[in-house]
């Protein structure tokens, strides 16, 4: 909002440096925004990394089922919170050695 009103990058960022999570709620107020009703990935942001899972799949040599453990790329739009948080990340670094 402070971009829109003319204001450029430094003078943001130099208004909202060192101000308190208050006094920023407090800002997002008073033009409108209730920081508790935004979505969680707007105020922790999004986490994407790997995940692991198994998926069947046919053999063709043997002709049989075969399972096999597959990554993908995991879009989390709710990480947790404070510790919570870090024992996800060390959870993913030990799960990735």
């Amino acid at each position: 909002m402070l971009r829109k009103q003319g204001k450029d990058k430094m003078e943001v960022t130099s208004f909202i440096d060192g101000k308190s999570v208050n006094e920023k709620n407090e800002l997002l107020f008073s033009y409108g925004t209730n920081f508790n009703d935004l979505p969680n990935w707007q105020k922790r942001g999004i986490g994407i990394y790997w995940g692991k899972e198994l998926k069947t799949g046919y053999n063709p040599k043997d002709k049989t089922e075969t399972i096999a453990e597959r990554n993908f790329l995991k879009i989390d739009f709710d990480l947790p919170m404070r510790d919570e948080y870090s024992d996800f990340i060390e959870k993913l670094i030990t799960e990735n050695e």
